[in-house]
């Protein structure tokens, strides 16, 4: 087998379909590839779409653990089931373009421990705010074809060599709650030689629609969790992550700088930045006025969400800690 396409899905039947639909018209130049599907503790009727597209699709694979087992252990199930020598990991709401597959496996054939990192956009039919252009100009999309440092490693569109996953365990499945997950494979397949490659095109795009405050949400729950778990796994990558404004490496307790600007980010100075991107102007297909500005401004309202988190984070370990016999 040389490829293997691997999805970690809960929940998001309609969307899985579409993405499942996109994958069974690619032709990436070989007929040894297939895709294995992690359902993973879906409530709604995933499984009986799964059970009729493996009937009449022999490339299908399904995963389906008795319950739900996160994100990380998920993908960890599905790349241990697969077969092929790369493991392209895309999200259940990712639509692939054709000719995705095809471009993945050029780059990848190019070195033995190559991985992959391609960029996906909104679907235009769901932009319906500003934020959206913000999201789109993350990661690989800000880089030019070539190289790609591994903080940019974000599962939704990624391939990589199954030895290497292999050398280094797979998904660190500690990662229980929302994020940091993918970044955090990234840095040790990367310390263990593997050489990223931005995938320019085809571009995908992404399906699932993602409000400004339920966006923030989740970078508040990062900060509640993984951030600092992703800290001290990784305390000399805080400098190119930015979050050694807000961190301090290991367990150490944060510097009189970083209280300072974290006091900063939740306080007047936050909150500005925060209410400023729910109000900022726009003009046709919902693009922001004045872009750079923006992104910074976005920049703040994340951090200053992730600042939220780790204060929730510190209290609950203080709280515990008094009561604690």
């Amino acid at each position: 087998m040389i490829l293997s396409v691997v999805i970690p899905t809960r929940d998001k039947r309609a969307l899985l379909e579409r993405t499942l639909q996109a994958l069974r018209a690619q032709q990436p130049g070989t007929d040894a590839w297939q895709i294995v599907v992690v359902n993973d503790g879906s409530r709604d009727d995933t499984d009986r779409l799964l059970a009729a597209l493996a009937a009449a699709e022999p490339r299908l694979q399904i995963v389906a653990p008795p319950k739900n087992v996160g994100r990380a252990a998920a993908r960890n199930l599905g790349w241990r089931r697969a077969t092929g020598r790369w493991i392209l990991f895309l999200d259940d709401d990712i639509l692939a373009p054709p000719g995705l597959l095809r471009a993945h496996l050029d780059l990848l054939a190019a070195g033995e421990f190559y991985g992959t990192i391609g960029p996906a956009v909104t679907d235009p039919a769901i932009v319906d705010a500003p934020h959206f252009h913000y999201l789109d100009s993350r990661g690989v999309a800000k880089l030019p074809p070539g190289p790609a440092p591994a903080k940019y490693f974000v599962t939704q569109n990624a391939a990589v060599p199954r030895q290497a996953l292999e050398q280094v365990g797979g998904f660190d499945e500690a990662y229980a709650a929302y994020g940091f997950e993918d970044m955090d494979l990234g840095f040790r397949l990367e310390n263990a030689g593997v050489r990223f490659q931005v995938v320019p095109a085809p571009v995908s795009l992404h399906l699932h629609h993602h409000d400004l405050a339920g966006y923030l949400e989740k970078k508040r729950i990062c900060g509640e969790s993984s951030l600092a778990q992703m800290a001290r796994r990784h305390p000399e990558r805080l400098g190119e992550m930015r979050l050694h404004w807000i961190l301090a490496p290991g367990n150490r307790a944060p510097s009189p700088r970083q209280r300072l600007v974290r006091g900063l980010l939740r306080g007047p100075f936050g909150t500005l930045a925060a209410a400023a991107v729910r109000r900022w102007p726009h003009g046709a297909f919902r693009r922001p006025v004045a872009p750079t500005v923006y992104f910074r401004c976005m920049d703040v309202a994340v951090f200053r969400a992730y600042c939220h988190g780790l204060s929730d984070a510190e209290a609950r370990a203080a709280k515990m800690a008094h009561i604690a016999p």
